[in-house]
Formats: C-alpha cells, sequence, structure tokens
C-alpha cells in the first residue's frame, strides 16, 4: 500500500529557512573573503593545524612542476 506524503507548512519552513540562512553565509563570505576566515580561524585554533594545512594545499593556485 502506497502512503501519500504530502508537504506541511514545517517542511516548507525547513527549505526556506535553510536557503536564507545559506544566503547570509554566502553574502558574508563574499564580503570578508575566505582567506580572512581561513586566517581567523587559523589564529583563534578553532581548526587544527594539519587541516588547515591541507586546505591551502588544495585552494593553493600554484601548480607543481614535477
Amino acid at each position: 500500500m502506497a502512503e501519500d506524503k504530502k508537504i506541511d507548512k514545517k517542511d516548507i519552513s525547513f527549505i526556506i529557512g535553510g536557503a536564507i540562512l545559506g544566503a547570509i553565509a554566502g553574502y558574508i563570505v563574499k564580503r570578508v573573503g575566505i582567506k580572512n576566515i581561513m586566517n581567523m580561524l587559523k589564529q583563534k585554533e578553532i581548526i587544527p593545524p594539519s587541516i588547515s594545512n591541507l586546505i591551502n594545499e588544495f585552494t593553493s593556485r600554484r601548480k607543481s612542476e614535477e
């Protein structure tokens, strides 16, 4: 037997709330800059140094010459 699933107001509010939070986060990252955010996270030691080094390795635009 197939159950008909209806969309409740709660589901819609979660979707709209997530979209609003995503838009705000995107705006802040655009205004502040990802490099400034990463530097702040490193200085406050929110992320471990090993992870920050890994992120820097992936985000560096230098191409290794091998």
